[in-house]
């Protein structure tokens, strides 16, 4: 053999090594199972989903522009959404996203997200809610923002029921009274007098 093949073979052979390796390499910074983006099943326009709890009754309702389902979870965009309990209407309200986790029919509302209760017209808003369908809970650890008639109350995290009857704002609440000359805040104020 000659000393200009062996040359040759000796570069082909690192070529091949570093090629191989160079694979090798990207399939360990490739994600797995979970962090792999699941295949698109569906996509469609003018979607309707229904939830539905132990016992057999509407859990909540979503009417969305469009969606897509992969094999884990549905994802719809435009959101109009109906919470409900016991099978009655319990809120209404609308979100940019909802992503639905289809094992546990949790909804995950994400973007302008808007919350009104029909027992008494109570607005809850925030950028990203959380329906956790077996325990009929809404949660957040986001900014929230509830108003009921008079009062706007502000803060970070939340825990509430479908109704928005009962809530708790977990840090940083500020409560203010809206008059229709000016907001009092009730946050570090003295007393009088």
């Amino acid at each position: 053999m000659s000393k200009g093949k062996i040359v040759f073979l000796v570069i082909l052979m690192v070529a091949l090594f570093l090629l191989l390796s160079g694979r090798e390499e990207k399939k360990k910074r490739e994600p797995s199972g979970k962090e792999k983006e699941e295949p698109l099943l569906l996509e469609a326009q003018g979607v309707n989903l229904v939830g539905w709890d132990e016992e057999g009754r509407k859990s909540w309702e979503l009417q969305a522009d469009s969606g897509k389902q992969f094999v884990n979870q549905m994802i719809l965009t435009q959101v109009k959404i109906k919470l409900l309990e016991k099978g009655k209407l319990a809120s209404g309200g609308e979100a940019d996203r909802v992503v639905v986790e289809i094992r546990t029919s949790n909804l995950l509302f994400e973007g302008k997200v808007k919350l009104i209760s029909y027992i008494d017209g109570a607005e809850l808003l925030s950028s990203n809610l959380e329906w956790i369908a077996s325990e009929n809970k809404l949660l957040t650890e986001e900014r929230v923002v509830f108003k009921r008639g008079d009062l706007i109350t502000e803060g970070w995290g939340l825990v509430a029921d479908p109704e928005l009857s009962q809530i708790e704002i977990k840090r940083e609440v500020v409560t203010r009274l809206r008059t229709t000359q000016q907001e009092l805040s009730f946050q570090d104020q003295t007393p009088l007098g």
